[in-house]
């Protein structure tokens, strides 16, 4: 289905919009018309990060660490 109506002041801003800011326009737009949902409110994102396990930053960077001193290059499988 095409638009009936002439929008030459969307077509003047959509003209005006950088690069990134027409890729979230055109995700947008997709949405409206797939129903699909490809962007996720931040305040959802947020409410989902909350209910993610903690994790104990120093234990993993020590994991880190760990794995990146091992010597790999000259065949040290410590």
């Amino acid at each position: 289905m095409t638009a009936a109506h002439d929008y030459d002041d969307v077509h003047h801003l959509v003209e005006q919009l950088t690069p990134d800011q027409l890729v979230e326009v055109r995700a947008h737009a997709l949405r409206l018309v797939t129903g699909r949902r490809t962007f996720v409110p931040w305040s959802e994102a947020k409410r989902t990060a909350q209910r993610l396990p903690h994790i104990d930053h120093a234990e993993f960077r020590n994991d880190v660490d760990a794995v990146l001193d091992q010597n790999t290059l000259l065949g040290d499988d410590r």
